[in-house]
């Protein structure tokens, strides 16, 4: 039986994905200009924690993190949020494929996969999450966020032993507030049954809109609605700058079908792939225009 949920109006949430790749160098610290002070929670998303694999190809649950560590620093983050109280910043676990780097969901020995990510993502966040300074940000990392775009095992074992992760993070770190899934279309059916069964610790589903193709506002509306049935509520909106993701849904289309599902109370936020390919603008267009027009958007500024 379906049911239909609208989305909590408040807050209203932008997420920008920043760190993923190593260019351009003037992408050194946080592009702070972007936050909109109107946006109830700003996330930056670091990505990635990424694990290690073996010979085979097979993840060993050992993650460590790939972001430039000098550019997004504890102290710079600490920063940041002294500046922005409406800032929160996440740690993506996965990873993109690229032309040279594939990262699936493979474990090798599956319950030895749980503990070992569990581990070494307590460590990972343990880099950031140190004593409290003046300001009382002992909190650096506010949340986690699991974004594998390919997984070679069923749906059952992905949401056991993903899940389990998620829990005893969420239990063993106390930093951790927000959980989020990064959901495509190849591998909705994983991350559905991920969600069906520890939806009580996830807090939103960024659903990768740009990895499908949508080729008009009411195509990307309906199938928003249809997500967000599966999800009650919880569904994000997400876009990509990166050149690699276009010709499957246009800016013009995105950004219309986001006005109208603000329009009727049923979009709770916006998340962008990826401040290293915004901050290179297409031509005559100032670095982060989409950035921009989706906040505006968001705020009723627009």
């Amino acid at each position: 039986m379906s049911h239909n949920f609208q989305a909590v109006w408040k807050p209203k949430i932008f997420r920008e994905y920043i760190g993923v790749k190593p260019y351009p160098d003037n992408l050194n610290n946080f592009p702070e200009d972007i936050i909109n002070p109107k946006i109830s929670e700003f996330h930056f998303i670091l990505g990635f924690a990424t694990e290690d694999y073996d010979q085979e190809g097979k993840g060993t649950g050992y993650f460590k993190r790939t972001w430039n560590y000098d550019y997004f620093s504890p102290d710079k983050v600490r920063e940041l949020k002294k500046k922005y109280g409406n800032v929160k910043v996440i740690i993506s676990i996965g990873g993109r494929h690229t032309d040279s780097s594939q990262y699936p969901f493979n474990p090798a020995e599956k319950e030895l996969w749980s503990d070992q990510a569990i581990e070494s993502l307590k460590e990972v966040i343990a880099d950031y999450d140190g004593e409290k300074d003046e300001c009382g940000c002992n909190n650096v990392i506010d949340g986690i966020e699991i974004n594998y775009e390919e997984i070679k095992c069923t749906d059952t074992d992905f949401a056991h032993y993903i899940g389990k992760v998620i829990k005893e993070l969420k239990k063993l770190v106390p930093s951790i507030k927000v959980v989020s899934i990064a959901p495509s279309d190849l591998v909705r059916p994983h991350y559905k049954r991920l969600y069906q069964e520890y939806h009580d610790y996830i807090n939103w589903v960024d659903y990768q809109f740009y990895d499908q193709k949508v080729s008009s506002k009411d195509e990307f509306v309906n199938l928003f609605r249809e997500l967000s049935n599966e999800y009650q509520g919880k569904l994000l909106a997400g876009f990509s700058t990166d050149p690699n993701d276009a010709g499957k849904i246009s800016r013009e289309v995105f950004l219309e079908g986001c006005s109208e599902l603000i329009h009727r109370k049923l979009l709770p936020g916006i998340s962008v792939w990826d401040a290293n390919d915004s901050v290179v603008p297409r031509s005559n267009e100032k670095p982060f225009l989409l950035e921009e027009k989706a906040q505006n958007l968001l705020t009723g500024s627009d």
